[in-house]
C-alpha cells in the first residue's frame, strides 16, 4: 500500500512506508517531495466520465473576472548576450580513389596528433 500526501494550513504531512512500517512526517511549505512509482495507481475514467467530460462547460476565467493583476516577474533579464563566435576551418579531402583519400585522412589525423 502506498504513503498517502495532505496539503493544509501552509503543510504537507506524509504518511510514507519505510521496511519497519509506516511514519508519518510533516514540514511546512515550500518543501520539496519526491515520490516513487507506487504513489498512487491511476484511475481510469468508465465511459460515462469520458461522455459527461466532453460535454462539460469548463469556464475560463481571466485575471480580470478574477479581480486580480499579473504577479511581478521573479526573472529579471538584465543582459542578454550572444556566445562568441568559433572559428572553424574545413578542409574537403579529395583524391583518386576510396584508399587515397583514406590514407591522406590517416595522415591528417596522425599529423594533428588526434590519434
Amino acid at each position: 500500500m502506498a504513503g498517502q500526501i495532505k496539503v493544509q494550513d501552509g503543510s504537507v504531512s506524509v504518511d510514507r512506508v519505510i521496511e519497519e512500517g509506516r511514519q508519518a512526517v510533516s514540514a511546512k511549505l515550500r518543501a520539496v517531495l519526491s515520490v516513487v512509482q507506487s504513489i498512487g495507481e491511476p484511475r481510469y475514467p468508465s465511459f460515462m466520465g469520458i461522455r459527461k467530460a466532453s460535454k462539460a462547460n469548463i469556464p475560463i476565467w481571466s485575471l480580470s473576472d478574477l479581480g486580480v493583476g499579473a504577479p511581478e516577474a521573479t526573472v529579471k533579464r538584465i543582459e542578454l548576450t550572444t556566445p562568441p563566435a568559433r572559428e572553424t576551418t574545413v578542409e574537403i579531402i579529395t583524391g583518386d580513389s576510396p584508399a587515397e583519400i583514406a590514407n591522406k585522412l590517416v595522415d591528417k589525423i596522425l599529423a594533428e596528433k588526434i590519434l
